[in-house]
């Protein structure tokens, strides 16, 4: 697969204020991604990392797809404040990749859900399918995917995960 790089004129700086429409070029890192790794606080002092298929989405967003029925949506819930970076195809961190941070939102929205799957199914092809085989036997008929969460990422300092 090919990459895609911006000219240095127009490289996007974290400075930047956030807002408006952000140009096509923030969402290629992950396009190119083949996982995310996500870091989100699972109680007082406790962290849990966990990989998940991306695409980006608009305004400079990321998304992925939970499951209503996982514990990873309640926890986004209740504390939105997450830590992204690039991984590679196994869901460890990419060669050369940082952290960034950002705010989720869980969607539930059935049109988005379907937009988001079509996404993966572009982007990834039958890794599509072997995640939707894998949650299946590790969750039985619990839904895949019925659920986006939509991430923005925070140009400003890191954000403090623990309470």
């Amino acid at each position: 697969m090919e990459s895609r790089s911006v000219p240095e004129a127009v490289q996007p700086t974290l400075d930047t204020p956030h807002g408006g429409s952000s140009p096509w070029y923030e969402g290629s890192l992950w396009w190119d991604a083949k996982s995310v790794l996500v870091t989100r606080s699972v109680g007082p002092g406790t962290m849990a990392t966990t990989p998940h298929l991306v695409v980006p989405a608009e305004f400079g967003r990321l998304a992925f797809l939970l499951s209503s029925y996982g514990a990873e949506a309640q926890q986004l819930a209740d504390d939105s404040r997450v830590v992204i970076q690039s991984g590679d195809w196994r869901g460890r961190p990419a060669l050369g990749s940082r952290q960034h941070y950002g705010i989720a939102r869980v969607v539930g929205d059935a049109q988005l859900a379907a937009r988001m799957q079509d996404g993966m199914r572009i982007k990834y092809g039958a890794r599509t399918t072997l995640a939707r085989m894998a949650h299946r036997f590790a969750n039985g008929s619990i839904p895949y995917g019925d659920l986006v969460a939509l991430v923005d990422l925070l140009p400003q300092q890191p954000l403090m995960l623990t309470r």
